[in-house]
């Protein structure tokens, strides 16, 4: 455990977070960031470090987001989610053609690769007409998210027809690699969600925005949800964590229950309320 955090290098780093990534601190988040530190920086040091993220050093700011972000996930985590989103991407392909899927808090990868599976189910190919697009505002997590490679605890999330039709064999390391088939699917991105412009373009037909939000200040969540809402097709489909709320943005959104909300009808550009870059 490293010295606790004096009551000045807490409200700096407090600051910071709100800054870097829109994350609020509370009290009770001291002790977690504390033990979190403690391999990084110690005593002394730690004002040295906190200089240095507030003077923008990108690797200083870097492990201050990992130490803030919190990347548990698993597989198939709420699996009607991910079975709504992909009927809901077989029906916009029969319909108007390939579909757009963006997973925005993707952390180490478990969730989008799930919805790769789902997609591959029910389509019955390994090719289906979709993208998918993964998001993070944490490097290191995404780095994990493109090897593909999890451990058998992970994996036992897993069905078993699942496990057997997109799991490779387990490596020298005791993990195993996710099937290509479901790799080819998913394309990584890092994107800080409380940025002022998101590096994405066009617009997209289910979004999952899970497990997120609950750590930003209210604002951001607003301002995210509001984002999002003029980015998806009318009637695309956003999966939200079924215990979070939509708070003030619920009125961009129709209730399906369970997490699952879609897009009310809405007017404007999409590119012009989203401030989103077009590439």
């Amino acid at each position: 455990m490293c010295a606790p955090l004096t009551d000045e290098q807490f409200e700096r780093a407090r600051r910071l977070a709100l800054r870097l990534a829109g994350i609020e601190l509370l009290d009770r988040h001291r002790e977690l960031l504390e033990r979190r530190g403690v391999e990084l920086v110690t005593g002394p040091a730690v004002d040295q470090w906190l200089t240095r993220v507030e003077g923008g050093d990108a690797d200083a700011s870097r492990q201050l987001i990992e130490l803030l972000t919190t990347n548990v996930t698993a597989f198939f985590r709420h699996p009607w989610h991910f079975d709504q989103a992909a009927e809901h991407a077989l029906w916009t392909v029969h319909r108007r053609g390939p579909a757009r899927l963006w997973s925005a808090a993707a952390a180490t990868g478990e969730e989008p690769y799930s919805l790769a599976m789902s997609l591959i189910e029910v389509f019955r190919c390994d090719d289906p007409a979709v993208r998918i697009l993964a998001t993070d505002i944490d490097e290191t997590a995404l780095a994990v998210a493109r090897d593909a490679e999890y451990s058998g605890k992970a994996l036992a999330a897993l069905p078993p027809t699942h496990h057997a039709q997109f799991v490779g064999e387990a490596t020298a390391s005791g993990r195993s690699r996710l099937a290509p088939a479901v790799r080819r699917l998913v394309e990584f991105q890092r994107l800080n969600l409380t940025e002022i412009v998101w590096p994405i373009d066009g617009s997209w037909d289910v979004v999952f925005c899970r497990n997120v939000l609950m750590y930003l200040d209210a604002s951001h969540r607003y301002a995210v949800l509001e984002r999002i809402a003029s980015l998806l097709e009318p009637g695309g489909l956003l999966l939200h964590d079924p215990t979070e709320h939509l708070g003030g943005a619920a009125q961009l959104f129709v209730s399906r229950g369970h997490g699952v909300y879609s897009r009310r009808a809405a007017s404007g550009s999409a590119s012009v309320l989203a401030g989103t870059s077009r590439r």
